[in-house]
């Protein structure tokens, strides 16, 4: 480690370009508070499962979790986002769901899952895209509800 002043520095504070110095400067207190904002006239839904008891001890969590944005004007899924989905199969996901309808997008991703992602989570992420789908239709039943009041 190099020296400063007869002391050991840390390099990842003392070189942004250093590879390590990159992935401590992301965490930073700006980037922490910077607002999402969100679409106007969405809603945003989530879905769980646990995932088997052999890969939740690996992960540290039992349960997949994925959310949705949904725009309420068209159905349309505007955003995802996934918790301990492999990459490629958030890749499935993506391309299943976003700019679909949610009724569609969520059979056409079950379909794309069972025929293309082979993996020890994937009735969890098929379990968690159908409990979305439960929380979007419970979700439109509230909305109604608070319109009639």
């Amino acid at each position: 480690m190099p020296k400063r002043n007869g002391k050991n520095a840390d390099v990842r504070n003392e070189n942004p370009e250093h590879p390590a110095g990159k992935a401590h400067n992301t965490f930073s207190k700006k980037a922490n508070n910077r607002k999402y904002d969100l679409r106007p006239k969405t809603i945003i839904i989530a879905g769980s499962a646990r995932l088997p008891k052999d890969v939740a001890v690996k992960n540290g969590s039992g349960c997949v979790t994925i959310e949705l944005e949904v725009n309420l004007a068209d159905k349309s899924i505007v955003d995802i986002s996934c918790t301990l989905v492999p990459v490629l199969g958030e890749k499935i996901l993506r391309n299943a769901l976003l700019g679909n309808n949610i009724d569609e997008g969520i059979e056409e991703a079950i379909i794309q899952l069972d025929s293309r992602f082979f993996n020890a989570t994937r009735k969890a992420v098929i379990a968690a895209l159908e409990d979305a789908h439960r929380w979007y239709k419970r979700s439109l039943e509230k909305i109604a509800v608070r319109n009639t009041v």
